[in-house]
């Protein structure tokens, strides 16, 4: 028979229990075998926002997952599969989005089994400063903080994937190499803060002559590297030209309010051909930018 004290003692623990549980910054639950929700506390409530009455002990798990499926936003393949992971044996992690009150919200979900196929216990962790942290790291080394175009790495990454696609269909694909034209001049007379202007005016007008499925990257200094894809040499040389000429027309006043200043550039253009690599690729472009600059800059050469 259990005395008085023991059942004050046990009354009190469970009291404490179910404080640390509220106060731990994880949602956790606990699900029997029999689907049943045995136990949860307040953070698993707060993080997934669901109507009152949705989440109580002796609910089915199942239904409270619609419940979340259709207030989160989430499709019925993530449905199937969040039912169908309930029976999983082995603990494992799942990251997933869902849309609380119309904002998204990153969840770590942990799941554990508990002995002798007892049912499970899971805990859900809001991971979205985590996940902005990670795009804004990976934004950072994608791209080029200048001027937001890719930057080398990257440009490097999607012409290997080009060049793949190109000779697994056999289609066309053509590289321009651009270099802005005596930009040293630029530096020099009105200083770097000119020159950065110049370059992140240039990477806008880029963008602007640029077709849907083309990709424009910054390769270092002031030269920069087009993609087009399936992309013949006539109908880049039209890209390239209409791109000198946008460039041309650029007016970039100095802070210091003299004269504007006016940029020109030089393209090289270099189409795929049998048996190319992205290395002869770029030094065909290479060698075709060094053609426009001799023969007087401003103008657009093929190789």
């Amino acid at each position: 028979m259990v005395s008085r004290f023991d059942q004050d003692r046990f009354q009190q623990q469970a009291d404490v229990l179910n404080i640390v549980l509220d106060h731990i910054t994880q949602g956790i639950v606990v699900v029997g075998p029999d689907y049943r929700t045995l136990a949860f506390n307040r953070p698993f409530e707060e993080i997934f926002q669901l109507p009152a009455g949705s989440v109580e002990v002796g609910t089915d798990f199942r239904d409270i997952l619609r419940v979340w499926a259709r207030e989160t936003g989430q499709d019925q393949q993530m449905l199937d599969l969040a039912i169908k992971e309930l029976d999983e044996q082995d603990s494992f992690e799942f990251e997933f989005p869902q849309s609380i009150k119309g904002d998204i919200r990153w969840c770590l979900l942990t799941h554990n089994p508990l002995p002798e196929k007892k049912g499970f216990v899971r805990t859900f962790t809001d991971i979205t400063k985590r996940k902005a942290l990670e795009a804004s790291l990976t934004k950072l080394s994608r791209e080029d903080s200048l001027t937001g175009l890719i930057n080398r790495r990257t440009l490097m990454d999607i012409l290997e994937e080009e060049m793949t696609r190109s000779q697994r269909y056999q289609r066309s694909m053509s590289l321009l190499m651009i270099d802005l034209d005596h930009f040293k001049r630029i530096n020099d007379q009105w200083g770097h803060q000119m020159g950065d202007d110049v370059l992140k005016n240039f990477a806008s007008q880029c963008e602007e002559a640029m077709r849907e499925n083309d990709k424009i990257g910054r390769w270092g200094g002031e030269e920069f590297v087009m993609l087009l894809p399936e992309t013949e040499q006539s109908e880049a040389e039209d890209v390239a030209n209409r791109l000198r000429s946008l460039t041309s027309s650029m007016v970039i006043r100095p802070h210091t309010g003299d004269s504007a200043v006016r940029v020109t550039v030089s393209i090289g253009i270099a189409s795929t051909q049998a048996g190319d690599t992205v290395e002869t690729l770029l030094t065909r472009a290479d060698n075709a930018l060094y053609d426009a600059k001799t023969a007087g800059r401003n103008r657009v050469a093929c190789r």
